[in-house]
């Protein structure tokens, strides 16, 4: 009887310590997506700017200098967030988080001329909020990264059953500065739709634009 008793404490022993993991990991990855979404968008108008600067600069070293800093920054950042999805370390929420009432604000600061249209449901959950911003966010840092000069449409959107937001770009008219990238934007995406039950889909469009939607049920705060 006794042995049987450890037996279940072991038992119960290890099932705290799987699920102290699990909790674990899920906040490596919170903070992760996090980590990428704030620090990325403002890094990549850095790397942007830089990549003018290498291509406007007379001077060869100041060419490179450019070249390596905007590369050797996004490169710095992506190594971190695969380290902090991969190893341990305790993670908290950032704060504060943005909701729905700060688009219009991120929308005017992204420096791409941008239109927003429709609405969502009142009442829809800060969790769901926060998704839809960082959704918006992550598209129109893939637009000044991918797309230079190129007009962007932000559509707010909701039926019966679903709400989401569709980013719609049309195709560049600049040329290019080639930077790096491991999608660490769109992994983040995906999760953060699936923790809503929903869905993240990201397809050029036949006008050689790109298109990111976000579809989640409906559900209130």
């Amino acid at each position: 009887m006794a042995r049987q008793l450890v037996e279940v404490e072991e038992a119960r022993e290890h099932e705290r310590v799987l699920y102290a993991q699990t909790v674990l990991a899920r906040e490596r990855a919170q903070l992760a997506r996090e980590m990428h979404d704030v620090v990325s968008h403002q890094v990549s108008l850095i790397a942007v700017q830089a990549g003018a600067l290498q291509v406007a600069a007379k001077d060869p070293d100041a060419r490179e200098a450019a070249r390596t800093l905007s590369a050797n920054t996004l490169d710095e950042l992506r190594h971190m967030v695969t380290l902090l999805r991969a190893s341990g370390g305790k993670a908290t929420e950032l704060t504060p988080q943005p909701t729905l009432a700060d688009l219009q604000q991120l929308i005017a600061n992204s420096g791409i001329e941008t239109t927003l249209t429709g609405e969502l449901p009142p009442g829809i959950s800060t969790t769901a909020q926060r998704t839809v911003y960082r959704t918006v966010q992550e598209a129109l840092t893939n637009v000044r990264k991918h797309a230079p000069g190129a007009r962007a449409d932000v559509r707010l959107w909701h039926d019966a059953h679903h709400l989401g937001v569709t980013v719609t770009n049309a195709a560049p008219t600049r040329p290019t500065v080639a930077l790096p990238s491991a999608r660490h934007g769109l992994i983040g995406l995906k999760e953060r739709a699936e923790l809503l039950d929903g869905t993240l889909t990201a397809e050029p469009t036949p006008q050689s634009g790109y298109r990111i939607e976000l579809r989640a049920p409906t559900r209130p705060a």
